[in-house]
């Protein structure tokens, strides 16, 4: 469990490490000042890409990442979207995929529950989330490690399946 406003501290200083702008597979990263909140579009990784072809026959366009706080939970929260490259009338278009198996796609199959949900301050967009309910559990709540909660978090419940290599 992380409170509020360690959750804010460490979300300002994930973002100035500069881990994700640094990070091979982002296109674009932004802190959203307002709602507390990090969003990322990367690219996929090979293994994504050759996993997603194989299972759905689709093609990746990017993978977009919301990292939020669940006040539920009181727990980071990671919200993911996938979009395809669909070309129609040889005009490329990018819509919002929904794969039949998520964790089998993703490679996530026993480490994460991931579900689809509407996310209400998000214009009640669709997003699948990884369920945030035994998070402190997987990443350790312990006193002497809470300042480095966040970035521990990020390494397992990012970089884990999608893999960090510098740029």
């Amino acid at each position: 469990m992380i409170h509020y406003r360690e959750w804010q501290a460490q979300l300002q200083l994930l973002y100035h490490s500069r881990i994700f702008h640094d990070w091979a597979l982002c296109q674009e990263v932004h802190l959203s000042d307002n709602k507390n909140a990090l969003s990322l579009r990367l690219k996929p990784s090979q293994r994504l890409q050759k996993n997603t072809w194989r299972t759905e026959n689709k093609s990746l366009d990017h993978i977009q990442l919301y990292l939020t706080y669940s006040q539920v939970y009181n727990e980071p929260l990671l919200l993911l979207r996938i979009w395809e490259s669909k070309c129609i009338n040889d005009i490329l278009m990018t819509k919002l995929m929904f794969p039949d198996d998520i964790e089998s796609l993703l490679d996530v199959e026993g480490k994460f529950q991931l579900g689809l949900d509407t996310i209400t301050n998000l214009e009640n967009s669709v997003w699948y989330s990884f369920h945030p309910c035994d998070t402190s559990n997987i990443i350790g709540d312990q006193i002497e490690v809470m300042p480095t909660y966040l970035r521990r978090w990020v390494s397992i419940f990012v970089f884990s399946w999608l893999g960090y290599e510098d740029s």
